[in-house]
């Protein structure tokens, strides 16, 4: 296989940065388009000059296609990546993998029965700051790690916004199922699995809880916290503390903190949509070359597990183990 033919399914949103990653990816080639908004199937069936489907069923039918790109709302996920494995097709879906754990183990089988490719967009590991974070922890020089602490957090809920989101069947535990999550695999990606979570929510603005702070505790040992919002000023911090110093995690930049130091070593590392094009990238080169994904089925369910059980800790107002 020189090349992967893949539809795309959901072009709107969060689907219209997956449009621009694929167009840099050239291995990549999109023969089908399904969306239910007729204004944006139109769009970007113009886009990349291909057949246009309202109806996800009929997507089936095209004898080459190889692989499906979900970027859908996360309710959908289930049910659309779990006909496109029973149809033999490997899959892409965006974060979370699915609503339920349940479904996602599921999933997980499916792919696994039919030795499909079931990779999850958790793109955030991928970033550039994260990267050098994982290599300034193998290089030790932060010393034993011991805690660190997260927020993760935007203003979105103030504004206009899907009103899946505020449905907890379709969005359980807004704030952290879209945002959280984010630094939920990252925390799994810098130090291992999470093994107990204790959470506290509040509705501070909107009817469903749209603040959430958590803490966690690894099976390594280090504990942290995570906090996430949906009604707050945006924030994208992870500090991470060891007995040598401490680092600052920002979106495009990195402070190294080193002990007895007045001042850090700043590292700028700007970058636009390329954690995206290298996630989209991975899942071609997997599927011509017959690789395993960084971020597959099993890890995003790793990640929804977390999610779970805070909503468990919330409810019961316990620790959790995961």
């Amino acid at each position: 296989m020189k090349k992967v033919n893949v539809a795309l399914v959901g072009v709107g949103g969060h689907g219209t940065t997956i449009r621009k990653a694929v167009k840099m990816c050239p291995d990549i080639n999109v023969i089908a388009i399904y969306d239910i908004n007729e204004t944006l199937l139109e769009e970007a069936s113009k886009e990349f000059n291909c057949e246009k489907f309202s109806n996800y069923e009929q997507l089936f039918e095209l004898s080459d296609l190889n692989a499906l790109i979900i970027a859908t709302p996360n309710h959908l996920h289930f049910e659309q990546a779990y006909k496109a494995l029973k149809n033999g097709k490997h899959v892409f879906v965006e974060k979370p993998i699915t609503v339920k754990v349940e479904e996602a183990k599921k999933l997980v089988k499916l792919a696994s029965s039919k030795n499909l490719i079931l990779q999850v967009g958790h793109n955030t590991r991928k970033r550039k700051v994260f990267r050098k974070a994982k290599e300034i922890l193998e290089s030790k020089e932060l010393g034993e790690i011991v805690s660190f602490e997260a927020n993760i957090s935007m203003r979105t809920g103030l504004g206009l916004f899907p009103k899946w989101k505020m449905d907890k069947r379709k969005c359980p535990l807004l704030p952290m199922t879209q945002l959280g999550i984010h630094f939920i695999d990252v925390v799994h990606y810098l130090f291992g699995e999470i093994s107990e979570v204790f959470a506290t929510a509040r509705k501070s603005i909107l009817k469903v809880e749209d603040t959430v702070i958590a803490t966690l505790k690894l099976k390594s040992g280090v504990i942290g916290a995570l906090s996430s919002s949906y009604v707050s000023g945006d924030a994208y911090e992870l500090k991470i503390y060891g007995t040598n110093g401490f680092v600052i995690c920002y979106l495009n930049r990195i402070e190294i903190w080193k002990a007895n130091e007045n001042k850090p070593m700043i590292l700028n590392l700007p970058e636009d949509i390329e954690s995206y094009v290298e996630e989209i990238k991975e899942f071609s080169d997997c599927i011509i070359q017959g690789k395993n994904p960084e971020v597959d089925g099993y890890v995003g369910l790793k990640n929804l597990k977390v999610i779970e059980a805070m909503i468990e800790s919330i409810d019961k107002k316990t620790v959790i183990k995961v």
